[in-house]
């Protein structure tokens, strides 16, 4: 159960391990004189642009401006609710501790916890159920030791901007009942569970690189996103199921609302973005989760990108490509859930040979779902057309029972395959 950190980072479309000791920051390439962590978000730009609007921390006193080049004080940094600008330097890992050395797992292990021991105690072939006991207990507690250290949790009225390329990894971002919050032009790395649950059924892992909870006005954008060197083929598989380590990399949950997800890349994963947790959150949820998800590069993900229950999301001029090589199956990109609105225009998807254009939608219990403009394989196709004639026992209906009204530009659909990889992630903020 030991693991030293990952320090990793993309750079040109793979992920490289970094040092253990974080290298001194690159020039920044940004124009002189631009200061992106006093930016807000647009007028128009999405769903987090009505009501208000969304300007993190631009209102920042000087003395509530800080740049940090550590995990420590980066979460003393973003505390409080007044309003501040945080850069970050160089590639921070989570998992070191005050004086900046590695932890490992073990470091947050209870005492009374051992893998073998969890393994063996909840064997399918001789548990039956029932109590947890006392190495569940203890697995939970070491969960939490993890959870309280490599979770960044920002206070309101935020702004988190990388510097140079900046990256952090095997941790996430938590973002529990705030409002106002910005990060932007930053890599967000392999946030990896010490401690997965056996379920019973399969294993859990709890850690997204970004989690948007119960929160309201957040801006993310020029993110970009992986699993850093833990990739799903290289995890071992126990009871014959895969033991997670990830979670999602982009979640919108629990009465979240008015998001702008813009110019990320997200690039190798399983479950991607998930907008709206459960289908039984009615009264949490309706009226909320409104998303806007555009100009963002899905690479190589196997699913949710996005999955929505009850919000209305718009989801435009995205770009999905996905690989013969990868060793992230593909299964669906747009889930309609419960009560779901996602209303999709000129997107583009670049698939592997096998992958059809019906294969890109997959209704969760929802009824419909608004398309046009889709490139598929370089020709226009009717994916919502698509997805009915291979499902005439349940077809999806266009109507969504909305339209949206604020967005930033909607490129013609052919611009998407060039525009978007040249312009999506961190370090490309221009």
């Amino acid at each position: 159960m030991r693991r030293a950190p990952q320090l990793a980072v993309l750079a040109a479309g793979a992920v490289l391990a970094a040092s253990a000791a974080a290298p001194p920051a690159a020039a920044d390439p940004r124009p002189p004189g631009r200061d992106i962590g006093r930016e807000t978000l647009a007028e128009n730009d999405g769903w987090a642009s009505a009501e208000g609007g969304t300007t993190g921390g631009a209102a920042a006193d000087d003395a509530d401006v800080s740049t940090v080049r550590t995990w420590d004080a980066l979460k003393r940094a973003v505390r409080g609710d007044h309003p501040k600008i945080v850069y970050v330097e160089g590639d921070i890992s989570a998992m070191t501790g005050a004086d900046g050395a590695r932890l490992e797992c073990a470091d947050f292990a209870d005492p009374a916890y051992d893998w073998d021991a969890y393994v063996d105690a909840f064997d399918p072939g001789h548990w039956e159920g029932g109590e947890d006991g006392p190495l569940a207990e203890a697995r939970d507690r070491s969960y939490r030791a993890q959870r309280e250290h490599v979770l960044l949790t920002p206070g309101s009225n935020t702004t988190i901007v990388g510097v140079g390329g900046a990256s952090l990894s095997d941790g996430g971002i938590l973002l529990e009942s705030v409002e106002n919050v910005i990060v932007r032009d930053l890599g967000v790395h392999d946030a990896y569970d010490c401690f997965p649950e056996w379920r019973g059924e399969d294993w859990d892992a709890e850690y997204d690189n970004i989690e948007v909870s119960r929160s309201r006005h957040v801006w993310l954008d020029h993110l970009t996103l992986t699993d850093g060197d833990t990739r799903d083929s290289g995890l071992e598989h126990v009871y014959g199921e895969q033991v997670d380590r990830h979670d999602g990399m982009v979640d919108v949950v629990r009465g979240s609302d008015l998001v702008t997800v813009s110019w990320n890349v997200l690039d190798g994963h399983d479950k991607t973005m998930l907008i709206g947790n459960t289908d039984s959150n009615r009264h949490g949820d309706r009226g909320r989760l409104r998303v806007t998800v555009h100009h963002n590069h899905f690479t190589d993900v196997t699913q949710r990108a996005p999955r929505v229950r009850y919000g209305q999301v718009h989801v435009y001029n995205n770009h999905y490509t996905h690989g013969s090589g990868t060793d992230y199956p593909y299964q669906y990109s747009w889930g309609a859930g419960v009560e779901s609105g996602i209303y999709a225009q000129n997107n583009s998807f670049d698939m592997a040979p096998g992958i059809a254009p019906e294969d890109t939608v997959v209704s969760w219990g929802g009824t419909a779902l608004y398309e046009e403009g889709t490139l598929f394989a370089g020709r226009y196709v009717d994916l919502l057309d698509a997805y009915n004639e291979a499902h005439p026992e349940a077809p999806l209906s266009s109507d969504v029972g909305w339209e949206p009204e604020r967005h930033g530009k909607i490129h013609p659909t052919r611009a998407v395959p060039h525009l978007v990889p040249a312009k999506a992630g961190a370090g490309r903020l221009h």
